[in-house]
């Protein structure tokens, strides 16, 4: 409800409050908006930092991932190892299957025969 017998007085008193007020609006304003960038720019710095720890550890991941996998590679060949070798050392303990393997490999004879080299 605005009252139409009401006016505005326009005098030097109210020119001047007038403008103080302006004055103060603007430079409320200008307040605000240094804040607001204050505020947008730490916003950034901690949002770039923990980006860039995010991509750190992101990194530290991936070797850590790419190293186990390396590692598990060469744990199965080491267990195809041991298991090839325990089999040996079965063998070993085996007296027909170590004098095969040395008549064969190292061309033992036993007193009295004699070793043919034939060729293929």
């Amino acid at each position: 409800m605005v009252n139409k017998r009401v006016t505005k007085l326009d005098n030097e008193y109210t020119r001047a409050v007038g403008q103080l007020a302006q004055i103060q609006r603007e430079e409320r304003k200008r307040v605000h908006i240094r804040r607001a960038s204050v505020i947008l720019g730490i916003f950034l710095v901690i949002a770039t930092t923990l980006g860039i720890q995010l991509w750190s550890t992101h990194r530290q991941i991936s070797q850590v991932d790419s190293q186990i996998k390396s590692a598990k590679v060469t744990l199965q060949k080491k267990q195809v190892q041991n298991k090839e070798l325990t089999q040996k050392q079965k063998l070993l303990k085996d007296p027909t299957y170590l004098q095969e393997l040395l008549r064969s490999k190292y061309n033992y004879a036993k007193k009295g025969e004699i070793i043919y080299n034939f060729v293929k």
